[in-house]
């Protein structure tokens, strides 16, 4: 997410309220880093307020249009509810939004980290600076957010003359990986101690491939178990399910069928649904 014509709008209409509030914003600011949104504090938070009451605008008149051409007491209890969910719900979004990238462009960074690793070792035993291997790093999208680490750290080093170890010492500061935080720790450690960084390297790659692998196995035992409860849940069970309530429906004629309708048109949605977000929030993460 990037700085627009519409942000920076919002970050001078909003400007002096932020100012008044006082609110300290190295915190804010460094959470925005992390999460790769590319705003200041000030800047985000305008647009967020923004968006909460062009939320309630819009759907303030959009449920009073409604109320006017269908004038009852639902249509009534509508503007209500839904100009009441809608700016809580904008807002609960955007405020939360900056965590949510955060943590996910951790856990992508140390799935690519073991790769990445193997990439420095074998630029290193070259006798590659470790600028340049981060110059290179920068370039290869192959490594997902790790090239935009790679990226942040090239930038400070060539276009604004820092040097190496104050660089990776910010990039330090500002990566939501606490892997990579260590991994970028020790790399100053052994610069400045003046040791070789090969072994160090070498030390790395055989830990990360190793906590990988352990990593994928437990995944792996994750997705079987899903599997097996997907299986029995939601194809075996509704089989069995609608075969008993056919049978019965046809032999004592007293048992409805609305149930069907209700198991394969809500149930079973709402089953795969859970199933998909289970996946997604990490029991069957991705391999």
């Amino acid at each position: 997410m990037k700085s627009t014509k519409y942000t920076r709008f919002c970050r001078r209409l909003f400007s002096k309220s932020f100012e008044k509030l006082n609110i300290s914003e190295t915190s804010k600011n460094r959470l925005l880093e992390k999460a790769d949104i590319s705003m200041v504090y000030q800047e985000y938070y305008s647009m967020i307020l923004m968006n909460i009451i062009i939320g309630f605008i819009v759907s303030f008149v959009s449920t009073l249009i409604l109320y006017i051409l269908v004038p009852n007491d639902i249509t009534a209890l509508f503007i209500l509810i839904i100009t009441s969910i809608v700016p809580i719900v904008i807002g609960i979004i955007y405020i939360q939004l900056p965590a949510s990238k955060a943590k996910s462009r951790g856990k992508n960074i140390d799935r690519y980290l073991p790769y990445v690793a193997n990439f420095i070792n074998t630029m290193s035993a070259a006798g590659i600076s470790p600028s340049e291997v981060f110059g290179t790093l920068a370039g290869i999208k192959l490594y997902g957010e790790v090239q935009k680490e790679a990226k942040k750290i090239t930038t400070e080093i060539e276009l604004m003359g820092i040097d190496t170890i104050t660089a990776l010492k910010n990039a330090i500061v500002i990566s939501p990986s606490k892997k990579f935080k260590e991994f970028i720790q020790g790399i100053i450690g052994v610069v400045q101690s003046g040791s070789e960084l090969a072994p160090y390297f070498e030390r790395c790659v055989e830990r990360y491939m190793y906590e990988d692998l352990e990593e994928r196995k437990k995944n792996l035992d994750s997705l079987a178990i899903m599997a097996e409860s997907f299986v029995v849940t939601v194809v075996a069970f509704p089989l069995f399910l609608v075969i008993i309530i056919s049978i019965m429906g046809l032999t004592s004629g007293g048992i409805s069928f609305d149930f069907l309708y209700i198991l394969a048109i809500l149930i079973l949605p709402m089953a795969y649904a859970g199933f998909y977000v289970m996946m997604k929030s990490g029991m069957g993460e991705e391999i």
